[in-house]
């Protein structure tokens, strides 16, 4: 079935467990991609890619005690993740950038459930994203989570 969106959930338990769910992907995929990028990279970013990886480490250990705790499956990584061709530093970058804007709009997405704690996860996670765009030297957007930075 192809093309069809999966309902969004009316539960707001089930609301929040989709936003986890979603959030813990986009975190395998980032943890995934800086590990790509840091053994990839100049010296420069090398440190820094290091340490934006174990940041996404501790988030997708956190997202997945989450779903743990609300008795649903946290999914797995995939066993691959498309990456990037060119490996200069630049490209490295920018692509580094992109994981760090999937998991700003994953965070914002999981803002959104009536879930106080779960709020604060995700706009702590979402200000972190942020930052680490910065770190990479990319300019800050107007709506950051949002895709293209605009409503």
């Amino acid at each position: 079935m192809t093309g069809t969106p999966d309902p969004t959930p009316t539960d707001p338990a089930d609301a929040a467990v989709a936003a986890l769910r979603d959030a813990l992907l986009a975190e395998h995929a980032a943890v995934y991609g800086y590990g790509f990028a840091a053994s990839r990279i100049g010296s420069k970013l090398h440190d820094l890619c290091l340490a934006h990886l174990e940041e996404h480490r501790a988030g997708r250990d956190a997202l997945h005690a989450e779903l743990v705790a609300r008795g649903s499956v946290p999914p797995g990584g995939e066993d691959a993740y498309a990456l990037p061709e060119d490996t200069g530093p630049e490209a490295l970058a920018a692509f580094a950038v992109g994981l760090e804007e999937t998991t700003a709009q994953a965070y914002l997405e999981l803002a959104a459930v009536s879930v106080p704690g779960l709020r604060d996860l995700a706009g702590r996670a979402l200000g972190e994203a942020t930052l680490r765009v910065l770190a990479l030297g990319s300019p800050l957007s107007v709506f950051p989570g949002f895709p293209g930075g605009e409503l």
